[in-house]
């Protein structure tokens, strides 16, 4: 239930993108350059920011020193690999539940969207070490005793 302080605020508990993401690479520049190269749509007016002139006019952290080819260097550092592969990773989770709901309406009028949909579904529900076990088992070779 909302309180009177929280209404029309966020009352997420999770760290947000963009925090989270500073936290690995440590400088306003580098998150939103990240955010700018592969996920445009989290930033304010994302989708208006075409150019990196535009993203450089827009966010008072680059300065004047900064261009393009200095800022993809960044993409080198390991901070900045490891960043990016989280918000990858974010990313993917977020088209597989796209994916699931696809699937799912599919399902309910085609026999073999079905099948793929329980496919899909057994996979995107297992949890890691599942997965993993049922990948090991499945290049097991087990003989007779």
């Amino acid at each position: 239930m909302a309180t009177q302080k929280s209404i029309g605020k966020s009352v997420s508990q999770e760290m947000s993108i963009l925090r989270k993401i500073k936290e690995m690479v440590k400088t306003d520049a580098k998150v939103y350059y990240i955010l700018w190269k592969y996920a445009p749509q989290l930033l304010t007016n994302g989708d208006k920011l075409k150019t990196f002139d535009d993203l450089k006019n827009n966010y008072k952290t680059f300065t004047e020193g900064m261009t393009e080819s200095s800022c993809e260097n960044w993409l080198t550092e390991q901070n900045v690999q490891t960043a990016i592969k989280w918000l990858l990773k974010r990313l993917h989770q977020q088209k597989m539940i796209e994916l699931y709901n696809l699937y799912f309406v599919k399902a309910k009028e085609d026999t073999n969207a079905f099948k793929a949909f329980t496919d899909f579904s057994e996979k995107f529900f297992a949890t890691e070490k599942e997965s993993e076990l049922l990948s090991m088992l499945q290049n097991a070779d087990i003989e007779d005793e």
